[in-house]
């Protein structure tokens, strides 16, 4: 990391960039978070032989040059780091205080490509904080109607939060996409799970949509994106799975499917876990 004389430790979102001659897209992302949930940026880029051979060096004097070129009213800085993604990227958020990662997602690059969907799950999966997601960069974007899948998991709490910064400071509208279950304890619990959100969204004026999807065959998020696409939404927020059940460890995640189909509508992964990690305001 390099900080100028006088700067503070802060909280950032992280531009995680794997290609050094084709970044722009992955800063645009970033800077748009920077602004709108007022945080500092940091560029990193991981040397890890798995996916790349640049050194360090070389990665350093790319992102010092592309830091030199970003106008920011923010701390910005940069970080070259070499070893095991998967492991940098679990130590991410300690490290460097990151709130966020911003990286595009491929589904036609070479499977050795550090953007490939399935790369992108196992290097990120286990990390403490969020991860965007993107396959193709809208300028245009500004959160004006994100997608929220809820269902009966007490994790739900977290995108409920995450969902409310962009109502809050995008001025969003939610769409709640749920369907219902036949199972009694687990409906309720998916009641209380979006009284919960509309009591919060009641106390910052945040408009939302119901979006009850009638389709139990299908996976809820690959739904909710092809509902986000169908609807002009511009972002949804997903949970990525915390245990696997025997019939996912056949039938595939719903995060892996996702990550494979995505088409155009970005997405922010939460990362389930026992303690709720969120941005501190």
């Amino acid at each position: 990391m390099h900080y100028k004389k006088g700067e503070y430790r802060d909280q950032y979102i992280i531009a995680y960039i794997t290609d050094l001659s084709s970044y722009e897209n992955v800063v645009s992302w970033s800077i748009k978070f920077c602004n709108l949930l007022k945080k500092g940026l940091i560029l990193l880029h991981i040397s890890d032989s798995k996916y790349t051979n640049v050194s360090t060096n070389e990665a350093q004097e790319k992102l010092k040059q592309i830091n030199d070129s970003i106008s920011l009213p923010f701390i910005h800085s940069y970080a070259a780091l070499s070893g095991n993604t998967k492991d940098i990227i679990n130590s991410i958020g300690e490290l460097l205080n990151a709130v966020m990662i911003v990286t595009k997602v491929d589904k036609n690059s070479e499977k050795t490509s550090p953007i490939f969907y399935n790369n992108i799950l196992k290097d990120f999966y286990t990390s403490r904080i969020a991860y965007f997601v993107f396959d193709n960069y809208d300028k245009s974007n500004n959160f004006h109607d994100i997608v929220l899948s809820m269902n009966a998991m007490k994790e739900c709490k977290e995108k409920i939060l995450w969902a409310s910064y962009f109502g809050r400071f995008a001025k969003s509208v939610t769409h709640i996409f749920y369907r219902r279950y036949k199972d009694e304890y687990l409906q309720k619990q998916l009641n209380l799970n979006i009284g919960f959100l509309r009591k919060m969204f009641r106390r910052f004026d945040i408009q939302t949509l119901n979006a009850h999807c009638m389709d139990k065959r299908n996976k809820l998020d690959v739904q909710a994106m092809e509902y986000a696409k169908n609807n002009s939404c511009s972002l949804c927020i997903f949970q990525t799975t915390k245990n696997k059940s025997f019939i996912e460890w056949f039938s595939g995640l719903d995060e892996r499917l996702v990550l494979k189909n995505i088409d155009f509508v970005p997405i922010l992964f939460l990362n389930q876990r026992d303690d709720l990690f969120v941005m501190c305001e």
